[in-house]
């Protein structure tokens, strides 16, 4: 099934996706927009326009930690708090 999947003999069934992602121990968002992708382009395209990007797990925990600490005010990316986001990684 794998080989079929990587040669596009067949697509990756949308419903499939998070117990693949598991067992590939891969991100299932990113397998997700793959498999959308081989799926139907155009509405990937539209998802894609729409959310922006994939994000992972750890970086949706991030997300919702951002939006606890702003009460959910959906704050603008200051340069000062760029700053202080880029010193938590030293840089």
């Amino acid at each position: 099934m794998f080989s079929m999947i990587k040669t596009g003999a067949t697509r990756l069934p949308l419903d499939r996706v998070p117990a693949l992602a598991k067992s590939l121990e891969c991100d299932p968002a990113r397998l997700f927009i793959l498999a959308l992708e081989q799926q139907d382009n155009a509405l990937a395209v539209v998802v894609r326009d729409i959310f922006r990007i994939a994000v992972s797990a750890n970086e949706a925990t991030w997300i919702e930690e951002l939006r606890d600490a702003s009460d959910h005010s959906d704050p603008t990316l200051t340069t000062k708090a760029r700053r202080a986001i880029r010193a938590l990684f030293g840089k």
